[in-house]
C-alpha cells in the first residue's frame, strides 16, 4: 500500500479512536453526575444545584423538585441535598478532567486505548 495512504488511514482511524474516547468519558461524566435521593432521580449539574441554593438562600428547608423522569420528589432537607449534589459534581468534574488530560497527551491510537 502507498505510504501516504498508510498515514491517511492511520490518522483517520486515531481521529476517529480519539473521538470515540472523548464520548466515553462524556457520558462516563454524566453518570458519575446522576444522584438517587428519595425514588428520584437527578443529575448534579450546575443548574440544579443553583436552583437548590436559591431555594436555600430563599430560607426554604424543604421543598418538591421535579427529577430527570418528571415526578415530583420531596426533599426534606436541601442544604443536605445540595452537598450530596455538589459531591457528585465535584466528583464528575475532577475524573472528567483527569481522564480528558490523559486522552489529549495521546498521540496515537495505541496510546489512547491504554489510558
Amino acid at each position: 500500500m502507498d505510504e501516504r495512504l498508510e498515514k491517511a488511514l492511520e490518522f483517520a482511524n486515531y481521529r476517529i479512536t480519539l473521538s470515540n474516547q472523548k464520548r466515553n468519558v462524556r457520558t462516563r461524566m454524566q453518570v458519575l453526575q446522576t444522584v438517587h435521593h428519595n425514588n428520584g432521580t437527578f443529575i448534579a449539574d450546575a443548574e440544579t444545584i443553583g436552583f437548590v441554593a436559591a431555594l436555600l438562600n430563599f430560607g426554604k428547608t424543604s421543598a418538591i423538585l421535579i427529577d430527570t423522569k418528571d415526578n415530583p420528589i420531596e426533599i426534606d432537607n436541601l442544604e443536605a441535598f445540595r452537598d450530596i449534589l455538589f459531591e457528585a459534581y465535584a466528583e464528575a468534574s475532577f475524573e472528567y478532567k483527569t481522564q480528558m488530560e490523559k486522552i489529549q497527551r495521546a498521540r496515537n491510537i495505541k496510546k489512547l486505548m491504554d489510558w
